[in-house]
C-alpha cells in the first residue's frame, strides 16, 4: 500500500499524519508525489505508524516503477 493510499484510506490529512510520524505537512506531501524519498528512519516510522500497511518494500516498489 502507498502512503497515498494510506491516508485517504483512512481518512487522514498530510498534515494529521506528519503529526504521527513528526514531520510538516509539506514534508508529506513531497513523499506522496514522489518529489521526495523518505529516510530509512522516516520509512520506519510511517511503518510503525501505519502498522505495517505501508512497509520498507512499498517505498522501493514505488521508487523502481517510477524509473
Amino acid at each position: 500500500m502507498t502512503l497515498q493510499e494510506f491516508i485517504k484510506f483512512n481518512g487522514l490529512t498530510a498534515e494529521g499524519f506528519g503529526k504521527l510520524v513528526g514531520a510538516k505537512q509539506a514534508t508529506i506531501n513531497r513523499y506522496v508525489n514522489g518529489k521526495r524519498f523518505p529516510s530509512p528512519e522516516m520509512i520506519r516510522k510511517i511503518e510503525a505508524a501505519t502498522g505495517g500497511q505501508v512497509a520498507v518494500a512499498d517505498w522501493y516498489a514505488t521508487a523502481e516503477a517510477a524509473e
